[in-house]
């Protein structure tokens, strides 16, 4: 274990004075730890259950029922991986607000960066994700062939997103420092420069992250869904209303979760201010916000997969043969013939073969 003095108190580069972070974590540590101590680990928890449930429930149904087989499959299954990876960070910061900062510095690090990893390569996904639709809507007569023998193609697509998201993440790894305030005996883990690290330099890395991580996917997305919907209404399949309806959820839901976020992220990155009041209200408003932005990695199976009719079918399935096994535990353990509960329930899940789908019923 490294020395207190090298862990906790790199005053010399990182802390010789209080910078506008020290600034605002002064200025809100007291005021509003009651707000973020309660909403916090709350919010968190919920979306860390809903998003472990909705996205592992995807990866478990491509994994060993649905198969990927298409360019729309494996964005979809990459978008769930990220979006479980992203969630299974959120504890931490929940235990956080909490107790401090208690995962030593390379936790600190680790921690910072599968998060911003995730974080930034799910965003990516959601923007080729619209342009996979866009082709597929939109040119679909010429995409038809295409898009049976693209496969390994979306394989390098997705392998380029994550090493961007990679890339994009280098200044939260590198950056990243658990130190503590002399006034307070606070342990945090957050991003410090060193002190005579330039103010342009500290511009570059957020401005990237917000230009990759929202306003690239925003701007794909607005222009996607914008062609995506007028080729619907052009359309005179009694199918347009759904798909329209969908596609309008989609557009909704990102805007709605993701914009006031990121908003207040600019705010921050473009405005300094020594107002404690002012950074007590933002710490509130980026608090909320913040929750609202990650809740979105939840509702992204239900916009993106359960939607799908192939898909609710095989869900289905997977649903069955998780209750299928539950009634084998339970059988096995109260059941005093165990050859007799073995073969009902062997009955049982042969009705539901998934090399034959038309045994399945409704």
């Amino acid at each position: 274990m490294e020395n207190d003095d090298e862990m906790y108190y790199e005053y010399d580069e990182y802390n010789s004075t209080i910078d506008y972070y020290d600034m605002e974590f002064l200025c809100t540590m007291n005021d509003t730890r009651k707000f973020t101590l309660v909403f916090i680990p709350v919010l968190y928890s919920i979306i860390t259950a809903a998003g472990i449930i909705g996205n592992g429930l995807v990866v478990l149904t491509y994994s060993f029922y649905k198969k990927v087989k298409s360019i729309t499959d494996m964005y979809l299954m990459n978008l769930a991986i990220a979006d479980i990876l992203f969630v299974v960070t959120l504890p931490f910061w929940a235990a956080t607000e909490a107790r401090g900062w208690l995962f030593q510095n390379i936790g600190c690090k680790v921690l910072k960066g599968i998060y911003s990893i995730n974080f930034y390569s799910g965003m990516l996904l959601l923007a080729v994700i619209s342009i996979d639709r866009y082709i597929a809507i939109v040119h679909a007569t010429k995409s038809f062939n295409y898009r049976g023998k693209a496969l390994v193609y979306s394989k390098i697509i997705c392998i380029v997103i994550w090493l961007a998201g990679i890339v994009v993440s280098l200044p939260t790894f590198i950056f990243s420092q658990m130190y503590t305030f002399e006034t307070t005996g606070e342990i945090v883990c957050d991003t410090k420069y060193p002190k005579n690290y330039s103010d342009i330099g500290k511009m570059i890395a957020p401005t990237i992250q917000l230009t990759l991580g929202f306003f690239v996917p925003l701007l794909i997305m607005v222009f996607c869904y914008s062609l995506i919907i007028n080729t619907l209404l052009q359309a005179r399949n009694f199918q347009r209303h759904k798909a329209f309806r969908v596609i309008m959820a989609v557009v909704a839901a990102f805007v709605i979760c993701q914009v006031p976020y990121n908003a207040i992220v600019l705010h921050d990155a473009l405005w300094k201010t020594t107002d404690c009041e002012h950074h007590k209200r933002m710490t509130v408003v980026r608090t909320v916000t913040q929750s609202l932005a990650f809740f979105h990695c939840c509702l992204n199976p239900v916009l993106y997969v359960f939607i799908g009719v192939k898909f609710r079918f095989y869900f289905s399935k997977v649903l069955r043969d998780i209750w299928c096994l539950s009634k084998r535990y339970i059988t096995f353990r109260h059941s005093p013939s165990r050859r007799t509960s073995e073969t009902f329930v062997s009955r049982r899940t042969s009705d539901f073969d998934i090399d034959n789908p038309s045994s399945f019923t409704m």
